[in-house]
């Protein structure tokens, strides 16, 4: 369970890195973030307050985003205030919040690789926080079937690379035993000429 205290302490913690009015809510996600269990949040309060900065930050990028689309209605057009209050995001909008969440995870993503991780994301926003959680588990996902396709890429280079020297191997196994052959094959055809060859040796070392 996450204490009040450590709320409090967070709180002055982030007020004094700039301008910021963090509410509990945000800083208890925060804490859950950096420690999952609740635990070490003292130990960890300088990461709990950089994912504090960065959600009320990501709010604030959202936010305007949503004000700016609720100002765009059509003139003489009514808004029913009994629906539900969405606001759809333009491909370019995407394409910034994902930048913008992925150099906050420090993560560094290519332009068609945020094309890519923005095409998994909904058009629509419902709730700031759901909606960055979606961005961010996006990108997670994206990394991980990144990083499965390297290890498919290496291991289809390892087993290419054993096959090759293998077969070279085999190939050089393969000319000593035939040499071999030949010069036992050599000694065994013509013994005369072996035998000249035996007799001009232990003449040239005769003393």
């Amino acid at each position: 369970m996450i204490k009040r205290s450590h709320i409090e302490n967070i709180r002055k913690d982030v007020k004094k890195v700039g301008d910021y009015k963090p509410t509990a809510e945000q800083i208890r996600t925060a804490i859950l973030t950096v420690c999952p269990d609740g635990e070490k949040v003292n130990e960890n309060k300088q990461d709990i307050v950089a994912e504090v900065i960065n959600l009320i930050q990501s709010s604030s990028q959202i936010e305007s985003i949503h004000s700016a689309s609720t100002t765009t209605a059509t003139e003489g057009t009514e808004i029913d205030s009994s629906e539900s209050e969405e606001t759809t995001l333009t491909v370019a909008q995407k394409h910034d919040l994902v930048a913008a969440q992925a150099s906050q995870l420090q993560v560094a993503l290519s332009s068609n690789e945020i094309v890519e991780v923005s095409e998994i994301l909904n058009n629509q926003i419902s709730s700031r926080s759901e909606f960055i959680a979606e961005i961010r588990s996006a990108i997670r996902s994206f990394i991980d079937a990144k990083a499965n396709t390297q290890k498919q890429e290496i291991s289809h280079f390892v087993e290419e690379t054993i096959d090759y020297a293998a077969s070279k191997f085999k190939d050089n196994d393969q000319q000593l035993r035939e040499g071999l052959q030949e010069i036992n094959n050599f000694f065994r055809s013509d013994s005369t000429r072996v035998k000249e060859l035996s007799k001009s040796i232990a003449t040239a070392f005769k003393v």
